[in-house]
């Protein structure tokens, strides 16, 4: 016993653990929904609409950046297993049926081998295995078997390893029915036999899963209201549970649907259990032990990668595996993919962990590939390259970080073959020729030496490799209209040729490196050019650039119309009061122009705040009902506006515009049956250059929605689904309908009015 594990079983017996080993209990956390960014996205999956569901990490034996993300695909298309890189590049596709969720674990014995194994429920009625070939990084089917006839249909999967007995199980759910299968791998096909089955209490939708493989725990989550329970994993334990986590109609802190579920492991009993909750756009944290409940966070849109909504399965490791990301990450399912279908993000857990006050554990001792192995003497270190060159690469310098799981550990390095030497993290490299090169490094301590040294491979490449000097084709996928009123800007772009780099540049300045998409704000009156060129892996450059022109416009007969900034709340739980904070840098005589959108209730004709005019009113349908109010900014503007509403869920925007005297005309309104559009009428203006304003919602909390041609969006809310966009119409005369589009169809309700230019 090390000494910092008998320190722990000391304190443990004086009741003082949590106080004085700091380090391995988990900091309680403030209840803030705080946002942290992805920083990688897989490719998309397969299937189209509702089909990607579930991740699992897989972590390398040797070489943790060689680790993997497995993810399902549920839907009648795609139907399979998708294997990624650590880059979200798209390693292996297996079609191999209707796969819902998905989990991991290590040591599986499986004839004569110890594998690492992957298990999956199969909508058409099984639970399918695979082994993860660790060369290169491919799945083989090894065994498939049925769940009873209480599993309609397998949707929650998690294995479990008994630290008591070694014996593996996977536990399966559907509508509320639980099986808890031990699993034999002794002929060398994966086969199972029902040791305990149950029915959880309250609302029968089930599916979340995750096993806590010390503490002995299976957590299991009700999608609709409810919550998350708790109970013993062992298959002699009884099947009376204890619910641990409550949804917001119950009294508790998360929305239904509560979907994925997973665990954090950190030393001694510390960590997480983390939740997503899928009416919420957010994911909760909970004490490991106590599960108590340390706040939310959720997933914006940020570094290139579109904002998380509707999400399904998650995962989290706390090992670090090198790359991106050096100390663990968490993985989630977006159902709302900006770049088609759907796909999953990934996030660094230190970027999770940071942005708590107090910060989260970051603990990367627990490494979940020693599940299952053999007890015996303690094992030498395992080392983890934390830090490497790109591949390729055409510098001629190279430096590595690394760590190890033991702290005293001491390292040795090896470049190209050549002897292990004494080194320390980072070490660098010059003068290397062109061509492939290896790194490796081992580190050791009391226990040994590390006997699968970390190893990266890359190719340092002068020259674009024989052959390829075709440039690629750089593409601009969408920008703002030809005529906008807004002084902000994004662009989407693409390549040809995969793995292709860019570099941007606005009104001929100075090409900068970029990435898709590329925002700009800030911008002044008149036409504006965007370029972006493509450079491939072999350094070619497209020779020609994609461009796009537009006019910001804030002048011409009678027009000064401008949109100047935005602002948005919204209530994801019901209430009486939505507040809506001021849009920035408002002065007299800016119009301010309010859309606010119900789950249902209504506003009085006294609700509105004081100085509001009411300009619609679209309750003809039961959910959702939308409002539209106008006023004149004074001289003196409260920091906030309160609508007063009937007790329901609400969001609204309210978006400021300098150079706008009033409405030009009466707003048009119109509501409908679900369907994947809704179209409001035409208004008819009197003025050259007025500036439409429309607002659109949804009966949804995922549904994303797209402006109409010619109108640009102003602000779009996840909670309560809707959309303020607008545009200047230069001729006076009708306006045309305008239609927005929904990625899913729901029922609908909108309106739109013009805005009149001052007098010049």
């Amino acid at each position: 016993m090390t000494l910092k594990s008998k320190l722990a079983a000391v304190l443990t017996s004086a009741g003082l653990l949590a106080g004085l080993l700091v380090g391995l209990t988990a900091p309680v956390a403030s209840a803030a929904v705080v946002p942290v960014s992805a920083t990688v996205e897989t490719a998309p999956i397969h299937g189209s609409g509702d089909a990607a569901d579930d991740p699992a990490i897989w972590i390398h034996p040797t070489d943790p950046s060689r680790s993997t993300i497995i993810g399902t695909d549920k839907s009648t298309d795609g139907h399979g297993l998708v294997v990624y890189d650590l880059s979200g590049r798209e390693l292996f596709y297996y079609p191999d049926g209707r796969m819902n969720n998905v989990d991991v674990r290590y040591n599986f014995p499986l004839g004569s081998s110890r594998v690492g194994l992957v298990g999956v429920t199969n909508r058409v009625r099984s639970l399918d295995f695979y082994k993860v070939n660790e060369s290169d990084r491919s799945l083989t089917k090894v065994g498939s078997f049925a769940p009873t006839a209480n599993i309609a249909t397998p949707r929650g999967f998690s294995f479990y390893h008994s630290p008591d007995t070694g014996k593996y199980f996977a536990y399966v759910t559907d509508i509320g029915k639980v099986e808890q299968w031990e699993l034999d791998g002794s002929t060398g096909s994966v086969t199972g036999r029902l040791v305990r089955s149950w029915t959880v209490s309250g609302p029968a939708h089930t599916e979340g899963l995750v096993a806590d493989d010390e503490m002995k725990r299976i957590y299991i989550a009700q999608e609709d209201i409810g919550g998350i329970w708790r109970y013993g994993a062992e298959p002699g334990d009884p099947t009376a549970g204890t619910k641990v986590v409550s949804t917001t109609e119950v009294g508790g802190d998360i929305v239904q649907d509560i979907k994925g579920i997973s665990i954090y492991y950190g030393s001694g009993g510390a960590g997480y259990l983390l939740a997503a909750s899928q009416g919420g756009n957010r994911f909760h944290v909970y004490a490991r032990d106590d599960n108590r409940p340390l706040g939310a966070f959720n997933i914006p849109a940020a570094n290139g990668i579109d904002a998380v909504t509707g999400m399904d399965g998650i995962d989290v490791t706390n090992f670090g595996v090198g790359g991106p990301f050096p100390q663990g990450f968490f993985v989630t399912q977006d159902t709302a993919n900006d770049t088609g279908r759907q796909n999953f993000k990934a996030v660094p857990w230190q970027s999770i962990a940071a942005a708590y006050a107090p910060a989260l554990l970051v603990d990367a001792a627990y490494d979940p590939r020693k599940i299952g192995a053999a007890p015996g003497t303690p094992a030498p270190p395992d080392t983890t390259i934390t830090g490497q060159p790109a591949n390729p690469t055409t510098s001629t310098s190279a430096q590595f970080s690394f760590t190890s799981t033991s702290a005293g550990a001491t390292f040795a390095c090896s470049l190209d073959s050549a002897a292990f030497v004494s080194c320390t993290s980072p070490a660098s490299y010059t003068g290397l020729s062109s061509g492939s090169h290896t790194f490796q490094v081992r580190a050791s301590d009391q226990n040994g030496v590390d006997p699968a040294p970390a190893s990266y491979t890359w190719t340092v490449d002068t020259a674009p490799p024989g052959g390829d000097t075709t440039p690629p084709d750089t593409t601009i996928t969408s920008g703002p209209p030809a005529t906008s009123t807004s002084t902000s800007a994004s662009f989407a772009f693409t390549s040809n040729e995969a793995n292709s780099t860019f570099q941007c540049s606005l009104d001929g300045a100075a090409r900068t490196a970029c990435t898709s998409p590329q925002s700009y704000t800030g911008l002044s009156a008149g036409t504006h050019t965007f370029s972006v060129w493509a450079t491939d892996a072999a350094g070619n450059t497209d020779t020609t650039a994609a461009t796009q022109s537009w006019t910001i416009s804030t002048s011409g007969t009678g027009s000064t119309i401008v949109r100047a900034s935005v602002s948005q709340a919204t209530n994801s739980t019901a209430a009486t009061t939505l507040t809506i904070p001021k849009p920035a840098n408002v002065v007299q005589g800016d119009l301010l122009v309010s859309c606010v959108a119900l789950s249902g209730g209504t506003i009085g004709t006294t609700g509105a705040p004081a100085g509001w005019t009411r300009l619609a009113a679209v309750t003809s349908i039961a959910n959702p009902k939308v409002y539209g109010y106008y006023k004149v900014a004074t001289t003196t503007e409260p920091a906030s506006y309160a609508w007063t509403t009937t007790s329901t869920t609400s969001g609204g925007g309210i978006a400021r515009y300098s150079g706008a005297s009033g409405l030009d005309t009466a707003a048009t309104s119109a509501s409908g049956a679900a369907a994947s559009s809704g179209t409001v009428p035409a208004v008819t203006t009197t003025t050259a250059n007025a500036m439409l304003v429309g607002c659109m919602s949804v009966n949804s909390s995922s549904v994303t929605l797209t402006s109409p041609a010619g109108m640009a969006q102003a602000v779009e809310t996840g909670a309560r689904r809707f959309e303020l966009a607008d545009g200047t119409q230069a001729a006076a005369g009708p306006s045309g309908t305008k239609s927005w589009t929904f990625s899913a169809a729901r029922e609908w309700a909108g309106w739109l009015v013009a805005l009149r230019p001052k007098t010049p």
